[in-house]
């Protein structure tokens, strides 16, 4: 069910998408949804009754060399093990989505007439990487930029640029996006928001002339998390739970 609402086939060939522990017999008791699999939201799945987590970001990407079960993805895989919890990840294929976290953002900051950045070839799979719409009037760029961080409740947000310049069109890919800013200035978007952009990406963005606003890759991507809880209860027709377990600490200096 879960394949067949957002479809494994949509993730990135490098990526870790469905059943990824578990045993396809057992019976489910209850799902919850996180951004990481983390043990903290293991944990506070199965004080929740749930026999089912589903990520966003897998727990097993790249290949395993030895189990250590004391430390790392050992050990949450052990503690899933141990205690008969099954491990789902839709990333990627979330990403993609026509529903998926850039759809959710670009909903919320009321983008209007919003394509995808980077179009999916044909017209059966997925809707596209990233998006760019216009913004429901003229800002300035700290404006929006407040507008942003307050809708989306971020804790912090960098604004790049000239902040009484005006916005009146927004590109935006949520995560790791650092790379999409060319695509974001060929779409003749004013600005564009993202997360993990590296030092150079940034400088040669600002110096073709667009402005960029970079937030916490998690928390720009843990937005879309409830309408991920809501799709998965409407594919299965369970109860998902939507699990919030405290993230790292963070200050600032």
């Amino acid at each position: 069910m879960l394949d067949e609402s957002v479809p494994y086939s949509w993730a990135e060939e490098w990526d870790n998408v469905g059943l990824l522990l578990g045993d396809r017999n057992d019976a489910v008791a209850g799902v919850a949804v996180a951004l990481d699999p983390s043990i903290e939201a293991m944990r506070m799945a199965l004080e929740r009754g749930c026999s089912v987590l589903v990520t966003h970001h897998p727990l097993l990407l790249a290949p395993l060399k030895r189990f250590d079960c004391s430390e790392g993805v050992g050990a949450a895989l052990s503690f899933a093990i141990r205690n008969g919890l099954s491990l789902f990840s839709l990333h990627t294929n979330w990403d993609v989505s026509h529903i998926g976290v850039n759809a959710v953002i670009s909903n919320a900051l009321g983008l209007r007439e919003v394509m995808p950045l980077i179009p999916s070839p044909g017209s059966s799979g997925p809707w596209g990487a990233g998006a760019v719409g216009l913004l429901p009037q003229t800002l300035r760029l700290k404006d929006c930029g407040v507008g942003i961080k307050n809708t989306l409740e971020l804790s912090r947000l960098e604004i790049h640029g000239d902040v009484s310049d005006g916005v009146s069109s927004l590109a935006l890919c949520g995560g790791s996006g650092g790379s999409l800013w060319r695509y974001a200035r060929a779409s003749g978007a004013d600005a564009y928001f993202t997360a993990d952009m590296k030092y150079h990406e940034r400088l040669e963005a600002l110096d073709s002339g667009m402005a960029l606003f970079i937030a916490d890759h998690g928390e720009m991507e843990r937005f879309s998390m409830k309408e991920l809880a809501d799709t998965l209860s409407e594919a299965t027709g369970l109860k998902t739970i939507l699990l919030d377990p405290p993230s790292c600490h963070f200050c600032m200096l």
